[in-house]
């Protein structure tokens, strides 16, 4: 009998406990880093892009992005202040580092897998391994 009830409560709690969150981003997805420069990463969940120097040489960023087909649109930057409030960016300089010459801005995908993303905007050319 006690058997019993530890397979019951067992199975109770694999079942409810486990919530995943479902994205419509596919393969975007995840944490990305930059091929032609190692150290810098994109993490993409729901509608946010978080820009990362794992060096921390750069000053980490998130933005909001939407992806409407093979067209990935990122706006609203933000300075990352953990002691205070997040900081909105005025201009781009601090966005560079991360391949990004513009406070909003718009890449074609012109590849995306389970491993690997491409993007492009005219100005830029920015190939990723996913991690």
């Amino acid at each position: 009998m006690k058997r019993f009830l530890l397979i019951i409560i067992g199975v109770t709690l694999l079942l409810t406990s486990c919530d995943k969150e479902n994205s419509a981003n596919g393969h975007l997805d995840g944490f990305w880093q930059m091929t032609s420069s190692p150290g810098i990463t994109w993490a993409f969940q729901g509608h946010i892009l978080e820009l990362r120097d794992v060096r921390k040489v750069h000053q980490d960023i998130v933005m909001s992005f939407t992806r409407e087909g093979n067209k990935l649109k990122l706006t609203d930057p933000y300075r990352v202040d953990r002691d205070s409030d997040d900081v909105v960016l005025q201009d781009a300089d601090l966005l560079v580092p991360y391949g990004i010459t513009d406070t909003a801005t718009e890449f074609n995908i012109s590849e995306l897998n389970n491993s690997r993303m491409v993007l492009d905007n005219g100005a830029a050319h920015l190939e990723f391994r996913k991690f």
